[in-house]
């Protein structure tokens, strides 16, 4: 080969060489520019996806924020509720409570979380809670005095609700200071009763009381001074013997008002009892002339209540004697017989002027009344007598105009009633 034709091989692949760099130079550089577009595009992509997780987070601070500020409310709520709160699990651990349980429970939140409520006991070993008690009811309500964990006493209600999660709620209400009110305004109630009670027993006394010595001094009198005929010392000693008399008698009913004993209770069919007071009354009014007008109804056949007959009988002869004095010389007494719901209602109407609003509140009590010369122990001895057999004594205003007096007592058997 010649050095020209050498010459020419060479040119030529130079030639060759140089195209395919170019070739592969353009290659690179669009490789280059489109892995610049990605980038660019990958780039703008980030910053997009950079400003959304900016947001997201920013809102989910936000909220979380906001759930701390529910959450922290939410407690202050919980442990404000002056009823104590404690939620179990359905294993009966407990897994929350608030400041009012602690209280009333004599411990620490700390030391009662995790813990089974049934290992909550007093000193005396019972269980403080109704959740500690079996069975287990939902909806159940008791009120107890209960010895606390730190030894205190208190009179708790509880009551029971499942939750839909399956655990249990206890919700309490600590009633020691309402009980230990009660307790003293009943004793303040007993005290004021007294008082007022022995106010009417020296009232009531000293009247006939004053008779006996004014009466015994003119016998004295008369004995020292004179010679006193017969009848006039017969007539000086029945007055004295009317004076002990009454005194005796209101001695005698305070008694029979403060213990009525147990008497018998027995099966009593109302029209026998009806029967002997109806009598006692027509008799009454005999003695007296009055022109009160008496209607008595029979019960239905059959209608039978336990009570004292001695008691019950004493009851309505001093609510039909009320309602005759209260009608004057011409009115109207109606007893009659009721039956509902398992009751039996013994009502005395009458159409006198009824009773006072005012005089309401303090009807039954010993030594209030209305009327001049009554001792207001008629009433107070049938509320008594009615109490002691389980029923109870009520007034209204009566169909008539006047007084209705109604006793309650259970019925025992309405057989064959018509």
């Amino acid at each position: 080969m010649s050095a020209t034709d050498t010459l020419l091989r060479d040119t030529v692949v130079r030639e060759d060489n140089r195209v395919e760099l170019e070739s592969g130079f353009r290659a690179f550089t669009e490789a280059a520019r489109s892995l610049e577009s990605v980038y660019a595009r990958l780039e703008s992509s980030s910053r997009g996806v950079d400003s959304s997780l900016k947001d997201a987070n920013r809102s989910l601070v936000a909220q979380v924020a906001g759930l701390d500020r529910e959450n922290a409310e939410l407690g202050a709520i919980f442990n404000g509720i002056p009823c104590g709160v404690v939620a179990c699990a359905a294993d009966l651990s407990v897994q929350r409570l608030n400041r009012a349980a602690e209280r009333m429970l004599g411990r620490d939140a700390v030391e009662l979380v995790g813990r089974d409520v049934r290992s909550f006991r007093g000193r005396d070993g019972a269980a403080i809670l109704l959740l500690g008690r079996e069975p287990l009811v939902a909806h159940s309500e008791q009120e107890r005095t209960v010895s606390c964990l730190d030894g205190s006493q208190r009179t708790l209600v509880g009551t029971v609700e499942e939750l839909p999660t399956g655990g249990w709620l206890e919700i309490l209400t600590d009633r020691t200071e309402v009980r230990h009110l009660r307790s003293q305004v009943t004793r303040l109630d007993t005290l004021a009763a007294m008082g007022e009670m022995a106010a009417g027993i020296a009232h009531e006394i000293r009247n006939p009381l004053s008779a006996v010595q004014g009466f015994a001094a003119l016998m004295q009198r008369q004995l020292t001074d004179g010679t006193p005929t017969r009848e006039l010392l017969h007539r000086y000693c029945d007055r004295i013997r009317r004076g002990t008399a009454e005194v005796d008698g209101i001695i005698a009913n305070l008694l029979l008002w403060a213990r009525p004993g147990s008497g018998h209770p027995e099966r009593l069919e109302l029209n026998a009892v009806l029967d002997e007071v109806q009598h006692d009354a027509r008799e009454a009014l005999r003695s007296s002339g009055s022109g009160v007008v008496l209607a008595f109804a029979q019960a239905p056949r059959g209608v039978c209540v336990h009570a004292d007959r001695l008691r019950l009988k004493l009851a309505l002869n001093n609510l039909v004697r009320n309602a005759m004095e209260a009608t004057g010389n011409s009115g109207r007494v109606e007893v009659a017989v009721r039956c509902m719901d398992g009751r039996v209602l013994l009502q005395v109407d009458d159409n006198g002027p009824g009773v006072a609003p005012s005089m309401r509140a303090r009807l039954f009590r010993p030594f209030s009344t209305s009327k001049a010369g009554g001792t207001g122990l008629g009433l107070a001895l049938a509320r008594r007598f009615v109490e002691v057999d389980g029923g109870e004594i009520n007034v209204s205003t009566a169909p008539l105009g006047g007084a209705r007096f109604e006793i309650m007592l259970p019925a025992l058997a309405v057989a064959g009633a018509a």
